[in-house]
């Protein structure tokens, strides 16, 4: 058996050194060149003929050292798995090690030294019912049950035709233009058809001009200006109507004349509207419809609040634990996981690895202590509603299958998995901890809410670009 031994430098710091004997690696060396020659069928020999001697001189080194290498790592492996010790990241070559000549003409014992970080052992503070909390409980006004209800009636609504009123904001207003030249028709110039949301895209200066037309009545714009953040192959397309192959040149000068103008008419408030905006026969009152909504809102809001909580709970609980580390050990990690990190960078980053790590440490303790498992099923429920997030969070008829082999394939990268993995213990632990500490309900007002809200985003925002 090859021999470890852990030496330790202090608490947190150890040296592991791994020996590997000639006797012990030498019959696996030899057993695989065996294949090889059994596979060889080099000229100037029969298959599986190959003398040794020349099967290892072409291939020995490679063979040597990937064995060497094998019994390297489950060595380390096997040994780590069976202590009581746990260690951050992962061994990295000893500074103190000296290099190894892996050569198949003069095999020896070899001897391989690891450093190690060793974790420091906790017993996290702060988690139970003596910890309290503060966590917000919204109070929905009518107003806003009201606004929400006309919003629904709108999204079920049909567009409508309005013959005498003028250009209001999310109008439809259809045009029939034509391209000028200085303050007259250009001769064959661009006539064109299109018709244009009036919303927050469209240009500031156009919209307010808008707004004092109505259906029959003429406009001039600059077609390139319509609308914000359009490219001249959208307008030449959507507004001109050009085919792709038609590269003339046009003035940026239309006048239109509005042929038309749409609005959206709520729907009404009879048993259609009611199964289309909650579902069939949930609902078959506007009474029904606005309780509907304000629990929507309350489940809503009160997700909300336990984020806001669990973030709170979570720094609190890093500032409340204090721990050692091998601060020099973890530079190393940092830059042997980083390809291409500068020292600089390395001094720079290396708090917020130190804090990222510190609550990975907690969190973890936490799952041992609250008996939390994650599951094959939870992580592939996970990877299944992060896709179903990309449309907008709920399965829509016929996509169950692009959601499941979406997800399938994504579960083929195991940095995905072990994200997947780490964020499902995540959102556990918070699960846990949420009902063991103690939480004391403050009733706020929406805008008192949104306004944290905005702010932990704000700082969430700042914490991530630094």
């Amino acid at each position: 058996m090859p021999k470890v031994e852990k030496k330790d430098i202090d608490n947190l710091n150890a040296v592991l050194t791994v020996t590997l004997e000639k006797s012990e690696y030498e019959p696996k060396f030899k057993a695989e060149l065996k294949k090889y020659r059994k596979q060889a069928n080099m000229k100037g020999f029969r298959k599986g003929r190959t003398p040794m001697s020349v099967l290892k001189k072409m291939y020995g080194q490679s063979v040597l050292a990937e064995i060497i290498n094998e019994m390297l790592q489950k060595e380390l492996n096997e040994y780590l798995d069976a202590q009581d010790f746990k260690i951050l990241g992962q061994p990295l070559p000893s500074e103190e090690q000296k290099p190894q000549d892996i050569d198949v003409k003069s095999m020896d014992d070899y001897e391989f030294k690891f450093d190690l970080g060793i974790s420091p052992e906790i017993e996290v503070k702060g988690a139970d019912e003596e910890a309290t909390y503060e966590k917000m409980v919204v109070e929905i006004s009518e107003e806003k049950i009201e606004e929400d209800l006309q919003a629904a009636r709108k999204r079920h609504g049909e567009r409508e035709r309005v013959e005498d009123d003028t250009v209001k904001d999310n109008d439809m207003v259809k045009f029939k233009a034509i391209e000028l030249e200085g303050d007259a028709p250009k001769e064959e110039g661009i006539e064109t058809e299109f018709s244009l949301l009036i919303s927050d895209n469209t240009n500031a200066a156009l919209k307010e001009e808008l707004k004092k037309k109505k259906a029959g009545d003429s406009i001039r714009f600059n077609v390139n200006e319509l609308e914000e953040d359009r490219d001249e192959e959208y307008i030449r397309k959507y507004y001109l109507n050009l085919e792709e192959d038609d590269e003339r040149a046009y003035n940026e000068t239309f006048e239109a004349t509005i042929e038309e103008v749409s609005r959206i008419a709520p729907a009404e408030l009879n048993q259609e509207f009611f199964d289309k905006a909650f579902g069939e026969g949930n609902v078959s009152s506007e009474e029904e419809a606005r309780e509907q909504l304000r629990n929507q809102m309350a489940q809503f809001y009160d997700q909300q609040a336990e984020a806001l909580v669990s973030r709170e709970i979570q720094e609190r609980l890093i500032e409340q634990n204090e721990m050692e580390f091998p601060e020099g050990f973890l530079k190393r990690l940092m830059k042997a996981t980083n390809e291409g990190i500068t020292d600089e960078t390395v001094e720079k980053e290396y708090g917020n690895f130190r804090e990222s790590l510190k609550w990975s440490l907690i969190r973890n303790e936490l799952a041992d202590r609250f008996g939390i498992e994650i599951t094959e099923n939870d992580i592939v429920g996970a990877a299944r509603q992060r896709i179903m997030n990309y449309f907008g969070g709920q399965m829509m008829p016929g996509m169950e299958e692009v959601v499941n082999s979406t997800a399938m394939r994504m579960l083929q990268d195991e940095n995905q998995v072990n994200q997947l993995s780490q964020e499902v213990l995540g959102n556990r632990v918070f699960e846990v901890l949420l009902e063991k500490v103690t939480l004391e309900e403050k009733k706020v007002s929406l805008e008192e809410f949104e306004a944290e809200v905005e702010k932990v985003q704000a700082q969430a925002q700042a914490e991530e670009e630094e």
